[in-house]
């Protein structure tokens, strides 16, 4: 089922329903932070850093990188690798964010705009990610109009919606952001008319000209919004799940190209950027 922001009524009923799951305030997150603190260099993920995560049970990060068939844990300093993960049979090498669902499940996305949802136990050092597998559930959203265009970003709001919900943010022509409900059971979605997503807002409208492509996205849960990012303009905007923009901040370029965003442990905003490094912004009193 796919529903537009054109459908106001029905778009509107499905998110006083998610609402109802998350925390909603008056504050904005991104107005805690003015300048990074640290910038890091990974090297053990150096090439095509695109995505990161914190997992709150392990108390790590988890990287991705684009065309290398792995995944990274660091400590949550930065200051250590933990292991690789290599991903084993993968349908499309082009892996752009990784999100963290809880219960050592993790979803990745590729630019074919598919999404992979899979376990990772601790200490394993590979994982088949095959959609063929009965352990790896498969959700394919709609295929993007250009190559190379599809999803960027991937992050999961594990309070919104009876199961979670995950955002995914089409990078460009056009640029799109979907909310996934997480399914209720672990069948294969291969088809996106089988796929229940909607686009909960006007991307073009309240992008336009402020946000040249859409490259990550992350949510959080204190405000119940979502922290959109924009390699081509180095800038992010905090968006209300209507659609609101209520705070933006321009990145300062002191990297390549910031890639992925995620929330650390103690509400830092923790950015990467190609080759190999890693953004940190501690959050400011309020």
């Amino acid at each position: 089922m796919f529903v537009s922001f054109r459908s106001v009524s029905v778009v509107g009923a499905l998110l006083c329903g998610v609402a109802a799951h998350a925390q909603v305030s008056e504050k904005t997150f991104l107005e805690q932070f003015v300048k990074p603190d640290q910038v890091l260099s990974v090297k053990e993920a150096a090439g095509n850093l695109s995505g990161v995560v914190y997992n709150f049970d392990t108390q790590t990060y988890f990287v991705i990188q684009n065309n290398s068939y792995q995944i990274v844990e660091y400590d949550k300093t930065f200051t250590k690798s933990l292991r690789t993960i290599k991903l084993v049979n993968l349908p499309d090498k082009d892996t752009e964010d990784i999100a963290y669902l809880g219960k050592d499940q993790f979803a990745i996305n590729m630019e074919n705009n598919l999404i992979l949802i899979f376990t990772l136990k601790a200490g394993q050092t590979s994982v088949d990610v095959s959609p063929k597998r009965d352990d790896v559930q498969a959700l394919q959203l709609p295929a993007p109009r250009k190559d190379n265009k599809g999803i960027e970003g991937l992050c999961f709001a594990p309070k919104v919606g009876a199961n979670g919900t995950f955002y995914a943010v089409q990078e460009d022509r056009p640029k799109r952001v979907f909310m996934i409900p997480r399914p209720a059971d672990s069948k294969d979605v291969f088809s996106h008319r089988n796929l229940k997503y909607f686009e909960p807002f006007n991307v073009d409208k309240i992008f336009k000209h402020v946000m040249s492509d859409l490259a990550g996205c992350t949510f959080d849960e204190k405000t119940g919004h979502v922290i959109i990012l924009s390699h081509e303009s180095s800038r992010l905007m905090e968006v209300t799940q209507g659609g609101v923009v209520v705070k933006t901040l321009d990145l300062p370029t002191v990297v390549e190209q910031y890639e992925g965003v995620t929330v650390g442990p103690e509400g830092e905003l923790v950015l990467v950027s190609e080759p190999d490094k890693v953004v940190i912004f501690k959050p400011k009193a309020r």
